[in-house]
């Protein structure tokens, strides 16, 4: 038995909670089956393990997962389902190379690398304090080095989160990255660029997001659900070359 596992369910149990009453109220909405809204509309697919479920089939143990959903009445029975497949999944793992709390994706046909932000400092302070300015501006040097040396065709960096809402997080890059930030017409739900927000650092829910988002539910727009998070996820994009300044690093070779 994995105790560690089992506290992590616990602790997650409120987030799972906030997913299945927003999939619920979607489809009092929209008619849509509450199993495929909880493939769509949130990160679940993704904390079982399963990958983006834009980029691949479905997955038998998301089968199994739909249809104990669809069998649990009560919203305690849907979450009891949850946690217990959350349990028996393996760790969430993007295959992306990593640096520090840091990853990205190679550049796309347009020249873009994507950047993503997890916390993976092992300590009970926030990554994005402050003092750990000095860690978090390391592990994005080491992370467009690595990128200047593996993809010297790469153009631009782009990225979308909840994050770029707060200057503790912009303030780790160019300038010109954060004052690029627009909210975007439509926004993905089932990955954390807008999840993120509702948890802390020790992965407890955020009781003053968790509240606005609730109330916000009583007004869901099924046609732009993103609208119902506190904050919404944004969208910023700069030329590389911006990057490898900031961070003390020579331009990419022609």
């Amino acid at each position: 038995m994995d105790h560690a596992r089992i506290a992590q369910a616990r602790r997650l149990r409120p987030y799972f909670e906030l997913q299945l009453r927003f999939a619920q109220a979607l489809a009092g909405r929209t008619g849509e089956p509450l199993d495929r809204l909880a493939l769509t509309m949130t990160n679940l697919h993704r904390r079982f393990g399963l990958g983006d479920p834009d980029e691949r089939p479905e997955r038998p143990e998301w089968a199994a997962y739909a249809a104990g959903l669809r069998t649990a009445a009560a919203l305690e029975a849907k979450l009891d389902w949850t946690e217990a497949v959350f349990v028996r999944s393996p760790e969430e793992v993007s295959g992306r190379p990593r640096f520090g709390c840091f990853s990205y994706d190679p550049p796309n046909a347009d020249g873009e690398v994507r950047i993503h932000f997890t916390n993976r400092d092992d300590d009970d302070v926030s990554p994005l304090t402050a003092e750990k300015v000095p860690r978090r501006l390391a592990d994005l040097r080491a992370l467009f080095a690595y990128v200047r040396e593996r993809h010297p065709e790469a153009a631009f960096v782009r990225g979308g989160s909840w994050l770029y809402n707060t200057e503790a997080y912009r303030r780790l890059f160019p300038p010109a990255y954060g004052a690029s930030r627009r909210a975007p017409e439509r926004v993905r739900l089932n990955g954390t660029s807008s999840w993120g927000q509702f948890l802390d650092h020790r992965e407890a829910t955020k009781p003053a997001a968790r509240d606005a988002f609730l109330e916000n539910l009583a007004g869901l727009d099924p046609a732009a659900p993103w609208t119902a998070f506190p904050l919404r996820a944004l969208h910023v994009r700069a030329p590389i070359d911006l990057f490898y300044a900031f961070y003390g690093l020579a331009p990419a070779p022609a």
